[in-house]
């Protein structure tokens, strides 16, 4: 088995979304800030955008009351409870923290290092595409990623974890399945989407959350660096 190309997922695996969304947390509920784990309500926002990013994908949510619904739905796993109007304001608050994103310091000479080993690299993201462009821009990754190998699910038309959109790609690349290998943080969306489309996978679990099915990646990581020793 040789890879040829390393595909990234871009929220969460490339840089830290956490850190926007501790932000806005720490600015609108301070209360909610000095008594959790962050983290902890990190990842039920996160579910609860990946649930209801199922019905956006089938034309069921309007994007703008997915991303209100989220926040309400993960304050509601705290027992508490926040109106639609204060739900606005946090994701208001949360895309002006987003164009202050970083990536993760590892990321650059990651990324130079795959390419200096002769590999394609490349990035599959879910969103829209103007504000994954927009975060994409804001992080400088063009400087490391060329834009034909960004592919971006709502300009495919397919998103993750639906494996058409990773056939898309491996037929763009002219790449048999099992010489592309997929990078995310996100089970579900991820490693379960890569793996039906037969591509290698690697878990980046840095947030320390549970397999939710019987899906074998290659490897799960904690460090982004140890992809090297995969390919």
């Amino acid at each position: 088995m040789t890879i040829q190309a390393v595909f990234f997922d871009l929220d969460d695996t490339l840089h830290d979304s956490q850190h926007s969304f501790e932000q806005t947390v720490k600015k609108l509920f301070p209360e909610v800030a000095s008594q959790l784990t962050m983290n902890a309500l990190y990842i039920k926002f996160r579910e609860a955008s990946d649930l209801l990013w199922k019905d956006y994908v089938e034309g069921k949510t309007p994007l703008s009351d997915l991303r209100t619904r989220r926040v309400i739905m993960a304050m509601k796993s705290l027992d508490m409870t926040i109106d639609s109007e204060l739900a606005n304001l946090f994701q208001k608050q949360y895309e002006y923290n987003q164009k202050h994103l970083k990536l993760f310091p590892e990321v650059p000479g990651l990324l130079g290092a795959l390419k200096e080993r002769g590999l394609l690299v490349g990035m599959i993201t879910n969103g829209p595409v103007e504000h994954q462009h927009n975060k994409i821009t804001s992080l400088q990754l063009t400087d490391h990623i060329p834009r034909h190998l960004i592919y971006v699910s709502d300009g495919v038309g397919v998103a993750k974890p639906n494996p058409d959109i990773f056939h898309h790609v491996r037929n763009s690349v002219n790449l048999l399945p099992h010489e592309l290998l997929y990078v995310g943080d996100s089970w579900e969306n991820d490693i379960v989407g890569s793996s039906k489309a037969g591509w290698k996978s690697l878990w980046f679990n840095h947030r320390k959350r549970e397999p939710e099915t019987n899906h074998e990646p290659l490897a799960v990581i904690h460090k982004l660096t140890t992809i090297l020793e995969y390919v």
